[in-house]
């Protein structure tokens, strides 16, 4: 098991136990929130790649599916369809032949959140005329039949993806608890848990 995971156990045993300790709906559903897998978004203009990619992805199988879902995400430079959600916790952006207008419009939405660009038909010539993006994620394109690279970057962007989420959930569960005295000693247990306070400390 690596360090990673042990680290995820104990914090969800963390939880568990501020969870069993009260009997709060507040506390419960701030909880509920930020419960689940990872959601990984690909998303792409029609014909750029997508499902191949996700295809190819899915057959990796084993942790890299379990971890949470990968989502197909429609809508980018698709007259008739609608905008794109990209509330994805990582997201993968396919692009064929160049960055167009709207990829780079859909990067510029991500802001920081983990998104890579990803060249889903690599048969095909691309130009690559990525600005720098500096600060994000993603500062240059991965060919798309390079699942290695692929692979390794979005296992790590999953990872901190979740330590946001733990942050979030440890923010969220201090301001439910100084509001409500009765749960407030669960949750200042929970805060004090070794884990939590390296999650905490973990920006």
């Amino acid at each position: 098991m690596s360090d990673e995971q042990t680290s995820t156990d104990a914090f969800a045993e963390a939880v568990r136990r501020v969870t069993a300790a009260t009997d709060d709906d507040a506390i419960a559903a701030v909880i509920a929130r930020a419960g689940g897998g990872v959601v990984t978004g690909v998303t792409g203009r029609p014909g750029a790649g997508k499902s191949t990619l996700i295809a190819a992805l899915s057959e990796r199988g084993g942790s890299i599916v379990a971890a949470g879902p990968l989502l197909e995400v429609h809508g980018v430079d698709a007259p008739d369809a609608p905008a794109p959600v990209l509330d994805q916790d990582v997201l993968l952006h396919v692009v064929a032949r160049e960055i167009t207008a709207a990829d780079r419009a859909l990067l510029a939405a991500r802001g920081s959140a983990p998104t890579l660009t990803v060249v889903g038909r690599p048969d095909l010539p691309f130009r690559p005329s990525v600005p720098d993006r500096s600060g994000s994620a993603n500062a240059a394109p991965v060919r798309g039949d390079d699942l290695d690279a692929i692979v390794r970057w979005w296992e790590a962007a999953r990872i901190e993806a979740r330590r946001r989420r733990h942050r979030v959930l440890c923010g969220d569960l201090e301001i439910v608890a100084a509001a409500r005295p009765a749960t407030r000693a669960a949750v200042e247990t929970f805060l004090r848990d070794p884990v939590v306070m390296s999650v905490r400390g973990s920006r």
